[in-house]
């Protein structure tokens, strides 16, 4: 790709910098991986395509605009994909109780105390219809930005032998790549299809995309990844 989406945000000497430092080298992919859609919830997203931003932010605060519902097809794409090869599937189950107790400091910081738009089992965090998951596939449920902090995930992922983890879902700066540093601490080969990843702020989508590029993942754009999905034998 010649122009990347965090290029206008880029100061010459960060140019500079990223050539000599020889950042942003391809990571690969290795050959058992598992797709992860995080957080692609209708809290997240909105109810609907094409609602406003700021209007869709009366209902959700959380809401990512139009960037949400954008990402969905290429996600959609993938997510066929996988179920193609009998790749394990993970989502991430982001809600709270009533009480916002398992919020704990969050609730100061993002002042979530008092609204319920995260409630668990509520319409707001289900991941959106056309991304619903399937008996088969593996609900993480989390409370931090991490999928790893406080869960199971790492379990499972020891247990089906993976060593390469799609990352896709929002939002770019929080919960996508908190989960993407900690997937690369523990040594997991990682690649965000930059079409499939979201944020409610252009410029921390694109910044957060180009820092996660230079030393966690393989950024790269969705048909390529499709490529390589593709080109994998059925897992058995």
């Amino acid at each position: 790709m010649s122009e990347r989406i965090w290029d206008k945000f880029l100061t010459e000497k960060d140019k500079r910098v990223f050539q000599l430092a020889g950042y942003g080298k391809r990571g690969g992919f290795g050959s058992r991986p598992a797709l992860f859609i995080i957080d692609v919830q209708y809290n997240f997203t909105g109810d609907e395509p094409g609602e406003a931003h700021e209007e869709g932010l009366k209902k959700y605060r959380t809401h990512c605009g139009e960037a949400g519902w954008k990402a969905v097809p290429y996600i959609e794409r993938l997510l066929k994909l996988a179920r193609e090869k009998n790749l394990p599937v993970f989502y991430t189950v982001s809600e709270r109780r009533p009480d916002m107790i398992d919020s704990g400091v969050q609730v100061g910081k993002s002042h979530r105390g008092s609204e319920k738009t995260s409630t668990e089992g509520s319409h707001a965090t289900q991941t959106v219809a056309p991304l619903a998951p399937k008996p088969q596939d593996i609900l993480i449920g989390k409370r931090k930005p991490s999928a790893f902090f406080g869960t199971i995930f790492m379990s499972h992922l020891n247990y089906l032998n993976i060593d390469t983890l799609i990352m896709t879902g929002c939002t770019s700066s929080g919960c996508l790549r908190a989960t993407t540093v900690d997937a690369y601490s523990f040594n997991f080969k990682v690649v965000i299809p930059e079409e499939t990843a979201f944020d409610r702020f252009e410029s921390s989508h694109a910044i957060s995309l180009f820092d996660l590029n230079c030393k966690y993942a393989d950024v790269i754009p969705t048909k390529e990844v499709e490529a390589y999905i593709e080109g994998l034998p059925v897992r058995t």
